[in-house]
């Protein structure tokens, strides 16, 4: 069955107000019908792209990405896992030193405490934005980045002033995600880079675990790429994927054990505080679960190879 997806109601738990049940169109191609999924997701009915169909109002969107989201929320405590999560941004740094030479230009947007910032200044000049307030303000006050707390279409950023921009583990959460990808594609220069990360829905165990995968939780997660759909995407605003990677990431065995036992509820689970009490909590796990996709696409332009030739 395919159903036109402007206007229709939510017919799921996760709608939030007169403003999330005004639907959105399919960022991989623009059409607007799509067939009902599973838990209140959707698929394009021309491309295959699967989504949260349904728009969230701004202060929606504010309170999703409040304090609490990094501190219970989402995670148990995203500023204590620091060190797992600069293991995982020094990999990130190592992978797009490969297509951005020394000194250039990068932006990262969504860049919480500035953690991948904060690594990757060593080799670039880097810039970050975030709508998340309290994470901006500590990658400004104690990591001195230039970090602005905003939403990226509203911020300063001439055409063509980027060498590279990068969206690790935000695009899935994006509202506006074409007019991200399309501000993308304007202040980037011609050949810069867009190196992203977000999960793969077309990956083995994304296909096995349906309706149970872990990275299946609106309204958090909006957009669910696989492979074939960010290519699509990417290529509808002007990027040509040069390089796709399934990746491994490194966790706490605090926050595994939080997600697994304890995320949503009203208070950590006895597993989870024995993991805490006990000390097993900050043992740093790697783990490679190939549902987890990292890509590096070019802007198209005139000198689409500059940066290529260049390195």
């Amino acid at each position: 069955m395919s159903l036109e997806v402007q206007g229709q109601p939510s017919p799921g738990p996760h709608a939030v107000g007169e403003a999330a049940r005004r639907s959105r169109s399919c960022v991989a191609c623009g059409a607007h019908h799509a067939r009902p999924l599973f838990r209140d997701l959707v698929t394009c009915s021309a491309c295959g792209m699967i989504y949260y169909p349904h728009r969230l109002a701004p202060e929606e969107v504010t309170r999703l990405y409040s304090e609490a989201y990094f501190g219970g929320a989402e995670y148990y405590d995203y500023l204590a896992d620091r060190p797992v999560h600069e293991a995982n941004f020094r990999a990130r740094v190592r992978q797009l030193a490969r297509w951005l030479p020394r000194g250039r230009h990068l932006l990262e947007v969504g860049c919480s405490y500035g953690f991948f910032l904060n690594l990757a200044r060593a080799r670039w000049r880097v810039r970050g934005c975030d709508i998340a307030t309290e994470p901006c303000r500590y990658a400004r006050e104690i990591l001195g980045l230039d970090v602005l707390a905003g939403d990226f279409l509203e911020i300063p950023l001439a055409r063509d002033e980027v060498d590279a921009l990068c969206l690790w583990d935000t695009i899935e959460h994006l509202e506006d995600a074409e007019g991200y990808l399309a501000r993308a594609a304007d202040v980037l220069k011609p050949g810069g880079i867009l190196a992203l990360s977000t999960g793969d829905i077309g990956s083995w165990l994304a296909r096995w675990q349906g309706p149970r995968w872990r990275q299946i939780h609106p309204p958090t997660h909006l957009w669910y790429f696989s492979r074939q759909t960010m290519r699509r995407t990417l290529d509808r605003f002007g990027f040509e994927m040069c390089w796709f990677r399934r990746i491994g990431l490194a966790r706490s065995v605090g926050q595994i054990v939080y997600s697994l036992t304890s995320l949503r509820r009203a208070e950590p689970s006895l597993a989870h505080r024995f993991c805490m009490w006990s000390g097993l909590g900050r043992l740093k796990l790697w783990l490679n679960t190939f549902d987890l996709m990292m890509v590096v696409a070019r802007r198209r332009g005139p000198t689409a190879t500059a940066l290529e030739d260049s390195r």
